[in-house]
């Protein structure tokens, strides 16, 4: 990959960058709904094993989910086998009033952070905007800051190497769906492209970026849009014991493995084999994993069965997560070795 070519320092210079800079002004365009895609594959978009860094940077701001993650985090995952990390950030819980909505300088610094230890431990980096809540329940009154918040990401970050990758929004979902989702996507591409005209830019789709939902993205001649979508099911297994979902929270326990189960997850590769086709664009599995308080045996188990799925059709993945919930590691227990073990063997 080209980011090879970078040294720590430059690495390091570039991130020394502040965010009091410009913002561009100019209206939405018209999402390309029907625009077929054409051009080259993403040529720099070479990921295989990647891990969250989750229940972090995308908490709410002064509500922490857990740890903070530090500069010995990065280079163990890097040892361990892996090769990308995507850093969800909650930016809309930082920015200030209209009409710059200037991102909090300080939070920002902490991003750098996270972004510069894991650029110099030789990741790639998927970074996106998480948990945009005000964005799902009032898309049209929230699209000017939206679109004010990749301004300031794709200015601040546009000198860092090519192998980090903008995800635009993590799960739209509730009334940020079809027409107003991809104006979204077209807006934020656009928004992007002014400062990083080749950066590999990620869509997931509507209905919390499900794997039947991937047909519901933005279809685009730009030759560096790649799709994601995200995998837990069943549901039923996966979110035993998750507690924050209330009311939904799966009932009663269960195991994972039976034929019904394996023709489920063979049922979502050719789904996302056919789209991977039909577009000619990667597609990559940006989250999946399994409640903590499952029974171990069965996480290892449906992890093992999906990270054996997705690679045997080629398509790269990305654990939730590395620590804190569905965690991998802890600094209690260090690795969850089986987990570890049935991720990184080939």
């Amino acid at each position: 990959m080209t980011h090879w070519k970078y040294s720590k320092l430059a690495i390091a210079t570039a991130l020394g960058l502040s965010m009091s800079l410009p913002v561009h002004a100019q209206d939405a365009p018209e999402a390309a709904v029907e625009a077929a895609p054409s051009g080259p594959v993403a040529a720099d978009f070479e990921m295989k094993r990647c891990v969250n860094m989750g229940n972090a940077l995308e908490a709410p701001n002064g509500a922490p989910w857990g740890k903070n993650y530090a500069k010995a985090d990065y280079q163990k995952i890097a040892a361990a086998g892996f090769d990308t990390v995507r850093i969800p950030v909650r930016w809309s819980d930082y920015t200030g009033p209209a009409p710059d909505y200037q991102i909090h300088p300080e939070f920002a610094g902490l991003v750098d952070n996270n972004l510069k230890w894991a650029l110099t431990s030789g990741l790639n980096v998927i970074v996106n905007v998480h948990h945009f809540d005000e964005m799902m329940d009032n898309p049209a009154e929230q699209m000017e800051r939206f679109r004010a918040i990749w301004d300031q990401i794709s200015l601040r970050y546009s000198r860092l190497p090519d192998n980090v990758w903008f995800e635009v929004l993590n799960e739209p979902n509730k009334k940020l769906e079809g027409k107003l989702m991809r104006q979204a996507q077209a807006l934020s591409l656009a928004t992007i492209r002014r400062d990083n005209p080749d950066r590999v830019v990620i869509f997931g789709g509507e209905e919390w970026s499900g794997i039947r939902s991937l047909a519901t993205n933005l279809a685009t001649d730009d030759p560096n849009v790649v799709y994601t979508f995200h995998y837990y099911d069943p549901f039923s297994f996966t979110h035993q014991e998750a507690t924050w979902l209330g009311e939904n929270m799966p009932k009663g326990k269960r195991g994972w493995g039976s034929a019904e189960d394996k023709a489920e997850l063979a049922n979502a590769i050719e789904i996302a084999t056919a789209f991977r086709d039909a577009v000619k664009r990667p597609v990559f599995l940006g989250e999946f994993g399994v409640n903590d308080p499952v029974n171990n045996k069965q996480r290892v188990k449906w992890v093992g069965a999906v990270k054996t799925a997705m690679e045997g059709a080629d398509i790269p993945w990305c654990l939730w997560a590395y620590g804190n919930t569905f965690a991998l590691h802890s600094e209690e227990n260090g690795w969850d070795e089986d987990m570890l073990a049935v991720l990184t063997n080939d």
